[in-house]
């Protein structure tokens, strides 16, 4: 296709210049070689926008629907949930909920079995706390004990799960932070949701995703006695063969 060429017509312009080309009512994006010449196959534009638009969406997926990591995951339910509570209570866009309520932060359950948490629950329970507490949040350590406990061979501790050396059992903030999670053989999907202390009042509720990777299949084994992670199998990693 030849591209027709007009001459500039402004006062003073050299009559030799030409002006820029006149492209067709209906812009369409041409391949190009290095001769310049246009390939056979072309592209409207709006086939294109809609070609970066899938692509974007699978390189990109949206947040709070699946992250790579536990912190990613974390982050992204602490910011949705932040979000949602920052509208609820008229704050303005971009503020957040922070200093709206103190949180306390439980370990997420097996939406099977309540009474069931893995390790990776209990990471998860780490990084959502350490999101709400680096976004300003009131944050209170439910695990704290009474007081601090020396072990001559583990060192000095005061978080505990054991009730007796808990300082305080009674929750003395404004709203808790809960969660289940199920596991699939390809993912582990964690549902959380800010419920207030004094009633049963969601606030806020956020979803995410993480994908069944070497890591997240490490840390959903079942612990034994003590928490240690049950022993698995060791394959081999040479094979020799006789002949």
């Amino acid at each position: 296709m030849e591209t027709s060429y007009a001459r500039s017509t402004c006062p003073g312009a050299s009559p030799n210049r030409a002006a820029e080309p006149r492209f067709p009512r209906n812009p369409r994006l041409f391949l190009t070689g290095r001769s310049g010449r246009g390939l056979p196959a072309s592209l409207p534009l709006t086939a294109a926008a809609m070609l970066l638009l899938s692509l974007a969406a699978l390189l990109f997926p949206a947040p709070g629907a699946h992250a790579a990591t536990v912190p990613q995951a974390a982050s992204a339910a602490g910011r949705e949930m932040d979000r949602q509570m920052e509208s609820r209570f008229g704050r303005k866009q971009g503020e957040g909920a922070a200093g709206v309520l103190s949180l306390s932060v439980t370990t997420p359950v097996n939406i099977n079995d309540l009474d069931e948490a893995n390790p990776l629950a209990r990471q998860m329970q780490e990084e959502t706390t350490r999101w709400f507490v680096q976004a300003g949040y009131d944050v209170q350590e439910i695990r704290k004990g009474a007081d601090v406990l020396f072990e001559p061979l583990k060192g000095e501790q005061t978080l505990t799960r054991r009730e007796k050396l808990v300082g305080d059992r009674s929750i003395g903030t404004d709203a808790v932070l809960v969660g289940t999670y199920v596991v699939t053989p390809e993912h582990v999907r964690f549902n959380f949701r800010v419920v207030r202390t004094n009633g049963r009042e969601i606030l806020a509720m956020s979803t995410v995703t993480l994908p069944m990777n070497r890591e997240v299949a490490f840390l959903t084994r079942k612990t034994g006695a003590g928490g240690v992670l049950a022993s698995t199998p060791v394959e081999p990693t040479v094979v020799t063969l006789l002949p």
